[in-house]
């Protein structure tokens, strides 16, 4: 039996498309478990009517709210099918999505991956019908970690498969996945769970996986990760992210540890840019900025060695542990400014500091 699973918070103007599009899945062999996180919105209302009108649906609804990796964990715990899939309260799935993943779950498979494609807003309803009756091309088996090493490596032709949605797991491979991340609940509470910490764990555990040349889940552009404010979700990456990295040099992971090593610190340079621009909680940046700083003197010399990562990764990484003022220069005000330039509501004009100039990071010079 398959167990679908449906985080859901304050999702009511999509929530009930995307779980339409569930129950009109040509396989029907499936409980659909919606676990409310104490929306404030309609959300649960809705929730409840698909619970009345279909006995496939389960509704678990939070007293408080809880954030989505444990949400995720609830349905999971909760479930009962040996395969297991997630959705977001947002997206949709071509009707044949789960006939092509479940089919490709034969007894040696752990994970059956459909290609994701991510649709800005409310494009994905038109995306949705141009999509419908299309039929499954080539599929290919392959380890996870081999996989893995494709999405990484930027070569993956399979479209977004970097999600915890679009995919069926073998319940027993979450279960080993969580067996390493459930000891990180406490420390990264937004991360066990989620696609910066579960998702790279997931695949190299994975001993077969099968990629579907078939476009069967549309993923809404947006989310926890696209505020120029820093979310908890995006500063739990900073934390996740080097779990990972720890996670595939105690495995032997060479390879992938090569490949992430650069992405991470990369993307810990766009965090680090955001909190100084965005983030007026003056606690979270003398907690969390030191952290990005203590992450590069760990990892700054593997990444400036990886065979893996290209000149652009290691002139940035180099200029932003070794000549910051040169980095913001390069980096912060010719890349980082343009593509993070709205204006937070309590900032000042371009997100500035009130004196109109940006403000003093750890280890630069006046």
């Amino acid at each position: 039996m398959l167990s679908i699973i449906i985080p859901v918070y304050n999702s009511e103007k999509y929530l009930s498309d995307c779980i339409s599009s569930v129950l009109a899945q040509s396989y029907g062999d499936f409980e659909l478990i919606l676990v409310d996180d104490c929306s404030s919105d309609s959300s649960a209302s809705i929730c409840e009517s698909f619970c009345k009108a279909d006995a496939r649906v389960k509704f678990i609804r939070h007293q408080q709210n809880r954030g989505i990796s444990n949400t995720r964990y609830d349905g999971f715990m909760s479930s009962v099918g040996d395969c297991i899939s997630f959705i977001d309260n947002d997206d949709l799935l071509v009707k044949d999505a789960y006939a092509v993943m479940m089919e490709g779950m034969g007894d040696d498979c752990q994970m059956s991956i459909v290609a994701a494609e991510v649709v800005d807003g409310d494009a994905v309803a038109t995306r949705f019908a141009q999509l419908d009756g299309c039929r499954c091309g080539q599929s290919e088996s392959m380890s996870g970690l081999a996989a893995y090493e494709l999405l990484k490596s930027g070569k993956c032709s399979y479209g977004d498969i970097g999600g915890p949605w679009g995919k069926v797991y073998r319940r027993e491979l979450v279960e080993r996945t969580l067996a390493y991340t459930l000891q990180y609940r406490e420390e990264l509470p937004w991360s066990f769970f989620e696609d910066n910490l579960f998702i790279p764990v997931c695949f190299p555990l994975a001993e077969k996986v099968v990629l579907h040349r078939f476009t069967g889940y549309l993923h809404r552009g947006g989310g926890l990760s696209c505020n120029n404010r820093p979310t908890p979700y995006l500063y739990g990456c900073i934390g996740a992210g080097n779990v990972v990295l720890e996670f595939y040099r105690e495995r032997g992971y060479g390879r992938l540890y090569e490949l992430y090593v650069g992405q991470h610190l990369v993307y810990l340079e766009s965090i680090f840019y955001r909190i100084g621009r965005f983030e007026t909680d003056g606690e979270k940046r003398e907690h969390y900025m030191p952290m990005v700083e203590a992450a590069f003197t760990r990892y700054c010399g593997d990444c400036l060695a990886s065979p893996a990562a290209s000149m652009s990764v290691k002139l940035s990484v180099f200029l932003f542990a070794k000549c910051r003022p040169l980095w913001y220069l390069l980096v912060g005000k010719m890349v980082l400014a343009k593509k993070y330039r709205r204006v937070p509501p309590d900032r000042g004009a371009a997100g500035q500091e009130p004196s109109g100039r940006m403000p003093v990071r750890l280890g630069e010079q006046n």
